[in-house]
């Protein structure tokens, strides 16, 4: 049986970004969380000398197309080292809420799997750029959801809602 180019590249351009999402992730659940202030002092002005208008619309260009991309990720289980050398297993998920409460939340992934993972006040929630709580995660809302999985248990770190407008 002999494999096409095309299907070989395909594979290995989709592991590649397996690897570098897991490494960022990686990198950012082990990064300390900074105060609000900080963050808001240290985020970058969209000014006009800021790049222009042109390298804002490529910017914009590659999140649309990150954001196609991802959406053909279904389930993803990484194993990484953090910053002390440590093993460090993180799973990233993408479908829709199927059901959320009692400290769980349920996704249906595309090809009819489920995933249940764990929730707890740490758990982050992003609704789109903005940041939200647990209690505005609705079922059917399409969502990512990055975890860490330590033993049997896999906990939810952050939770990004996919807006309705970005479908």
């Amino acid at each position: 049986m002999r494999i096409s180019i095309w299907r070989l590249a395909l594979t290995g351009g989709a592991i590649v970004i397996l690897v570098v999402a897991g490494l960022g992730l990686a990198a950012a659940s082990n990064a300390p969380a900074a105060p609000a202030a900080n963050v808001a002092a240290a985020a970058p002005t969209a000014s006009p000398s800021a790049g222009g208008p042109l390298a804002r619309l490529r910017g914009r260009i590659a999140k649309a197309r990150a954001l196609r991309l991802g959406r053909h990720l279904v389930h993803a289980t990484v194993t990484v080292t953090d910053k002390d050398g440590q093993l460090v297993t993180l799973q990233l998920d993408h479908g829709t809420v199927q059901s959320i409460g009692s400290g769980t939340l349920t996704i249906s992934e595309a090809g009819s799997g489920t995933e249940t993972v764990s929730t707890d006040d740490a758990t982050k929630v992003f609704l789109g750029r903005n940041a939200g709580k647990l209690a505005d995660v609705k079922v059917g809302a399409e969502v990512f959801v990055q975890s860490r999985v330590d033993g049997g248990t896999t906990l939810a770190k952050r939770i990004l809602v996919v807006p309705a407008t970005a479908s």
